[in-house]
């Protein structure tokens, strides 16, 4: 791991919303917390319709298990799911991955990357005590935790964006291979896009294609979620 990586372990302490926030959620957004980090000047977690979201000032980041481009991801991997036992999450957000699959009954192992430490400690409060009870949390860069990481999963998530952009890493080849290495025979690649330009997605999506031919391209709206076989 790079000395720039800081595995941690977090209490199962979950936060309290009452009674009244739950309700009220339904009607507006209720805002849990506020926090301006060295890598989003603004982060807001609030309660809609009695789930968690984590928002920027211009992007959603999770939604709970309603969380469109992993719900599509999800949905279309049907059955193959429950051979899943292993997953690795590149840009945790508030952990929809997680939360997606506990609503189906799903309980694997978890290994969250995010290089937002306030991210990372609010998803390990909001996410479900048994979620938490079997996941490592890993305060890092994507890019450098994947240059020392060796273990093998059977699915392997990738959601990071800045803002509603992808950084530039995410789709190199050098990237994609090292994921592609990062992944047991018979399992999953998950890929969520943001297309901004049409020239640039067609860049992109040669590049995946070239490390990951055995893929799905899921569209929803401006999102295309990559959903792949090793």
């Amino acid at each position: 791991m790079d000395a720039e990586s800081k595995s941690t372990s977090y209490p199962i302490i979950l936060l309290h919303i009452s009674l009244y926030k739950k309700i009220l959620s339904y009607l507006y957004p209720v805002q849990i917390a506020k926090a301006s980090t060295i890598h989003n000047s603004v982060l807001e977690l609030c309660l809609s319709n009695g789930q968690f979201q984590l928002a920027t000032h211009d992007a959603l980041y999770s939604d709970g298990d309603r969380y469109r481009p992993l719900t599509i991801a999800f949905n279309y991997l049907g059955a193959a799911l429950y051979n899943v036992k292993d997953v690795l999450v590149l840009g945790t957000g508030l952990g929809s991955a997680a939360q997606i699959l506990h609503a189906k009954g799903l309980k694997p192992v978890y290994t969250f990357v995010e290089y937002d430490e306030i991210i990372l400690q609010w998803a390990m409060q909001t996410l479900h005590a048994d979620v938490v009870a079997k996941s490592k949390a890993v305060c890092a860069d994507a890019l450098l935790f994947m240059n020392d990481h060796q273990q093998a999963h059977d699915m392997l998530v990738v959601d990071i964006f800045n803002s509603r952009v992808v950084p530039v890493f995410v789709t190199t080849a050098d990237f994609l291979k090292k994921c592609r290495q990062c992944i047991k025979p018979g399992g999953h690649f998950v890929l969520n896009y943001i297309v901004l330009n049409n020239t640039d997605w067609d860049s992109v999506s040669t590049t995946i294609k070239s490390v990951f031919p055995n893929l799905t391209i899921l569209e929803n709206g401006i999102n295309r979620i990559i959903v792949a076989t090793v």
